[in-house]
């Protein structure tokens, strides 16, 4: 199998799969939209990253795990279609949803209205409920793994994406927290009990993904965290130790029923035993927060609780006619990008970069663009030497130096792991150094942060 690096529009994986366009990747893989040659449709394919399944145990959990997933079938779960799993490489193959993230819609809409936001909740928990009685956690709900788009009917369906990670409860809670030396999830989401909070011998089970849920609910609702960090360690240690943020505390000019910060705070109890005992005790909690039974709103339903009572039709029309002129405009402009990455034109695409910020379709699809016709001649030599030096200050002398470089996504990473392990520094005590240790396991300083880690623990 090609290398995940190298995988670009036309490459053919297995002889069926086309690869169309990179859609994102993380810490566990890259993600691809593709097409399946033969029955004409379109897949997500998620191309494990290298040395994953190194350790034969964990490609035997793996195997076991990825048959699990592809007999999940479940309208609130993304489909899992079909695995490759190679001494060349290993991907996984999944539906492809034409919609928006949860982060997306947020950025683009704001805050969810609260009958908005239970729908989707209740529909998530509907998807957790579903695995979770058949043996499997998530272990990833965030923000960017709920997925929001209306079927045949015009109804809003939430999906749960990237069940890909799932894993069966009775793996040690040991082995679940890491595979591979990789961190699984997002620390702005994670339990206490992920990160380390749980005795021995006990097991991860459901609870763990309605902490997560409860995260994602809280932005949904206020439009920020629960829990502010500019640092992945810094969320471990405050997931850990903190209470979240009371709704006022979090934001002042809104008001919302008494009983919906109870449900939430709920879901975020410190104390797993203190949470819902499952994500139907949850979801029977959110009821009173709907406007309609669950995954029942369709697309004038949506825009109504949008746009609030007082609004009329014709603003309606008038509404959705800018949106389709928007989006023929955007669809017009990724049309340009390609026409421009073709012609090797970086200083115009360069141009589209400072116009259109990172998470807008534009910003991305030309942000990919320059990324594939890989970095400048200036800006390659300055990259390597920034990382030679690994300071946060020499980073952030790169990022102003070079703004649209090809590195910036990896040079604002490397600034903030430096930032991080700066910190590690200063407090110089084994908890910090573990925290880091397991925030960037492949990190610029992560031998350095071992070496002090293990130091402290025979002091």
């Amino acid at each position: 199998m090609p290398n995940p690096l190298s995988l670009g529009p036309g490459t053919v994986l297995d002889g069926k799969y086309e690869i169309l366009v990179r859609l994102g990747g993380g810490g566990m893989g890259d993600v691809f939209k593709a097409k399946h040659l033969h029955l004409d449709v379109f897949r997500c394919i998620k191309v494990m990253k290298e040395g994953m399944l190194a350790d034969e145990g964990y490609r035997q959990r793996f195997l076991r795990e990825a048959r699990l997933a592809t007999q999940i079938h479940h309208p609130n779960i993304a489909v899992v279609h079909d695995f490759f799993l190679g001494d060349g490489g290993s991907y996984m193959v999944t539906e492809f949803i034409d919609g928006t993230t949860v982060r997306q819609w947020s950025a683009s809409n704001g805050r969810f209205p609260l009958p908005l936001a239970a729908d989707v909740a209740v529909q998530v928990l509907a998807g957790l409920d579903h695995i979770h009685r058949r043996g499997l956690l998530h272990r990833d709900i965030s923000a960017d793994n709920i997925m929001l788009s209306y079927d045949a009917d015009e109804r809003l369906v939430a999906k749960i994406i990237d069940l890909g990670i799932a894993k069966d409860v009775n793996t040690p809670a040991n082995e679940m927290a890491t595979q591979a030396g990789i961190l699984i999830g997002n620390p702005k989401y994670m339990s206490p009990e992920q990160l380390g909070s749980i005795e021995d011998g006990e097991q991860l089970d459901g609870r763990a993904d309605l902490y997560g849920l409860g995260v994602v609910l809280y932005e949904m609702l206020l439009g920020v965290p629960p829990f502010v960090s500019e640092t992945p360690q810094g969320y471990i240690m405050k997931h850990l130790m903190q209470p979240p943020r009371r709704f006022h505390e979090s934001v002042k000019d809104v008001q919302w029923p008494a009983e919906l910060e109870a449900v939430i705070f709920r879901a975020l109890e410190k104390d797993r035993r203190r949470r819902y005992a499952d994500a139907r005790e949850m979801s029977k909690a959110l009821q009173p927060f709907l406007t309609a039974p669950g995954g029942t709103l369709d697309r004038d339903d949506v825009n109504r609780i949008r746009r609030g009572p007082e609004h009329t039709m014709p603003v309606i029309r008038v509404a959705d006619t800018t949106e389709a002129k928007a989006r023929a405009f955007e669809l017009s402009l990724i049309d340009d990008i390609r026409a421009k990455e073709a012609d090797g034109d970086r200083a115009a695409l360069k141009r589209l970069a400072e116009a259109h910020p990172p998470g807008t379709p534009v910003g991305d699809a030309v942000r990919d663009a320059l990324s594939r016709m890989g970095p400048s001649v200036d800006d390659e030599g300055a990259f390597q030497q920034t990382w030679e030096t690994g300071t946060s200050a020499a980073w952030q002398q790169f990022i102003d130096a070079y703004p649209n470089s090809a590195h910036a996504a990896e040079a604002k990473r490397c600034r903030q792991e430096a930032i991080d392990f700066e910190l590690a520094l200063a407090s110089d005590t084994a908890t910090m150094w573990r925290a880091f240790v397991k925030a960037w396991p492949e990190g610029r300083h992560r031998l350095d942060a071992d070496i002090r880690l293990r130091s402290k623990k025979t002091d």
